[in-house]
């Protein structure tokens, strides 16, 4: 008789501790998943503007004759040799 309660009793603690382990690991998710959103959500509040994206002046769209494009761009690009 002491023995099976001493058996229920492991029973018992074994249980508890399972599922205060799985509650824990539950409430580090749920915990986690809400400040991950929580600073999404401040972050798209301060950025909501469109950035405007200026391109440098010497940055130029290509042409569609490649030909005249690389010639205008290596005459620019051509090193000193002195």
């Amino acid at each position: 008789m002491e023995s099976s309660r001493c058996v229920g009793l492991m029973a018992v603690v074994a249980v508890s501790a399972t599922v205060a382990v799985f509650a824990l690991e539950v409430h580090k998710r749920l915990a986690s998943f809400f400040i991950r959103k929580l600073e999404s959500e401040i972050g798209q509040a301060s950025n909501r503007g469109k950035k405007k994206v200026t391109f440098a002046p010497d940055v130029v769209e290509p042409s569609s004759n490649s030909k005249e494009y690389r010639r205008r761009w290596s005459s620019r690009r051509r090193p000193d040799s002195g």
